[in-house]
């Protein structure tokens, strides 16, 4: 697995164009991915391993903002 570096979330989000407030509060793993500058196996990897916050809900992963914002200032 490629080694992730510090990413600043926050500035992710301004390179895509959107804050916080107009982002869902749940994440698909492809946005996650996108937002992490990562490949969406990369995430899959990670949830396996239980090493990013996530949930199954009704077979799908979704990932809350406000977690992988404060799990990537954890990382730092």
């Amino acid at each position: 697995m490629a080694n992730m570096e510090p990413t600043d979330v926050r500035a992710n989000l301004e390179e895509m164009s959107l804050s916080v407030s107009e982002m869902p509060t749940f994440l698909r793993v492809e946005e996650v991915a996108n937002l992490l500058r990562c490949k969406k196996r990369t995430i899959y990897d990670m949830v396996e391993q239980d090493r990013i916050p996530h949930r199954k809900v009704g077979g799908r992963l979704l990932f809350d903002l406000d977690e992988i914002i404060k799990w990537t200032k954890l990382k730092n």
